[in-house]
């Protein structure tokens, strides 16, 4: 027969005299192709590199899920922001002088952590609507691979498809099984310090790749319950499910002021009222970034706006903040704010988001890479995954041939005519066959020696098969 329309498994062998064939029992388990092995290898994946089909399911499933909230933007932004937060906290972790326990994108964090609050409440949890995309159809691929597909498909969705970062992508991480003191390597709020201390010192990436990243403030929002922060980082609701350049503009067209200079804790900024239940707000992370408030606090970062520096009790408009000093290594943090602003010499903004969006997409490809090797782009096609493996030392295993796949059956009749003591052949398992003997003919790299021997012995073998028919 030609091939049939669907998979099922194989039968027992038996006697082909009285055979029994059992009734389909599902899809059959295709092994993962693998790469040669040294002696240790880098960053083997556990799990199955993603296919460009893969890929695009995942952002499909991502835009099904975004469009759902219909015109409910404050749980959008809080959907479509946790999605980058997760992966931001995943990378953020990774310790380049840390050669023992280098963390980094691993698909670990420490939920239990307070700086990873509202992560395990809402973006990542049992009935969180991204968790279970990944458990019914995704959890084949590493957690880290996919939470980066994921917040590459936010980042798509919301720049109405002016950043696609597809091109880039690359998969193969292993997930940790563990992560002890991940959360206490994220970047408190605390001001530049702790920027320079994660993003350049542990992540080694430029102030201006940190300045980059900080730019994903530009969609999503704080909550007071899980951090302490309340608001959005831009004007307005509508604004805060866009991915732009509004958040650098914000540096420069408002009048930032402290809030809650009374619990240091939680101790940020704003320069609105309370703007529904979506107060605006800039972290000291932020605000840092253009203005030094380290040697000015409290100031008004803006005085010319006269008034709106004198709020929630404060009279700030004769205390401006300060700039950086000329030969300060935080001025490329300014200058990269000025440049993604688009800040216009004679006042205003142009309408050009690719300074941001190429210095977003170089420093994405740093921060989700860091410390990684073997990493591959898309596949041509999706193969199921190997048994997971510690990230600690993992082992791929050498070429062993071709997989054995289960094979759909027919109905029994109570004495077949030349019933198969095997199943017909789906176009799925053909595929995916073909896909298994091209993934280990890759394996052998430039041993065109071995390579040889692999292939000519298939056809060979089908050959020896074959000669023997006599007429």
């Amino acid at each position: 027969v030609p091939l049939v329309s669907s998979p099922t498994s194989s039968p027992t062998r038996t006697s082909s005299a009285t055979p029994t064939l059992p009734q389909p029992t599902g899809s059959p388990t295709l092994p993962q192709p693998t790469l040669s092995p040294t002696s240790k290898p880098t960053n083997s994946p556990a799990f199955a590199f993603v296919s460009e089909q893969e890929y695009d399911a995942i952002d499909a499933d991502i835009a099904a899920l975004s469009a759902a909230f219909g015109n409910d933007n404050i749980s959008r932004a809080h959907f479509l922001g946790g999605i980058v937060r997760l992966v931001a906290h995943d990378f953020m972790d990774f310790d380049i002088t840390n050669e023992a326990i280098p963390m980094g994108s691993d698909g670990c964090i420490d939920m239990d952590h307070p700086d990873n609050s509202g992560l395990p409440q809402d973006v990542w949890c049992d009935g969180c609507p991204l968790t279970e995309v990944y458990d019914n159809n995704f959890s084949h691929i590493s957690k880290a691979d996919f939470w980066i597909a994921a917040a590459n498909a936010v980042i798509r969705i919301a720049s109405n498809n002016e950043l696609n970062l597809k091109n880039d992508y690359v998969s193969g991480r292993v997930d940790a099984e563990s992560c002890v003191d991940q959360g206490a390597r994220l970047p408190a709020a605390s001001g530049c310090d702790a920027v320079e201390g994660v993003f350049v010192e542990r992540l080694g990436l430029t102030r201006t790749d940190a300045v980059a990243l900080l730019g994903a403030h530009t969609i999503g929002r704080g909550n007071e319950d899980f951090s302490g922060h309340h608001g959005i980082w831009v004007d307005t609701e509508a604004q805060s499910v866009v991915w732009n350049k509004r958040y650098y503009e914000e540096f420069f067209r408002r009048a930032w002021i402290p809030r809650n200079r009374n619990d240091p804790a939680v101790q940020d900024w704003t320069w609105g009222g309370n703007n529904g239940d979506s107060p605006r707000f800039f972290l000291n992370t932020d605000l840092c970034l253009a203005f030094d408030i380290e040697v000015t606090f409290p100031c008004c970062s803006d005085t010319s706006q006269g008034q709106n520096c004198d709020r929630n009790g404060q009279v700030l408009r004769n205390t401006q903040c300060a700039s950086y000093p000329a030969g300060s290594p935080r001025e490329e943090f300014a200058d990269a704010v000025e440049l993604f602003a688009g800040l216009r010499a004679g006042g205003g903004f142009n309408n050009d988001n690719t300074p941001f969006f190429s210095a977003f997409a170089s420093a994405w490809g740093k921060a989700t890479t860091n410390g990684l090797g073997d990493l591959v782009p898309l596949v041509s096609s999706p193969t199921s995954s190997p048994t997971r493996t510690s990230s600690a030392t993992p082992t791929l295993p050498q070429p062993t041939g071709s997989p054995t796949l289960p094979q759909p059956t027919l109905s029994p009749t109570s004495k077949p005519t030349n019933s198969p003591a095997f199943a017909f052949v789906s176009e799925q398992e053909y595929d995916a066959i073909d896909a298994d003997i091209a993934a280990l003919s890759a394996a052998f790299g430039n041993d065109n020696i071995s390579r040889a021997h692999f292939l000519g012995g298939i056809v060979r073998l089908v050959a020896h098969d074959f000669m023997d028919f006599d007429i």
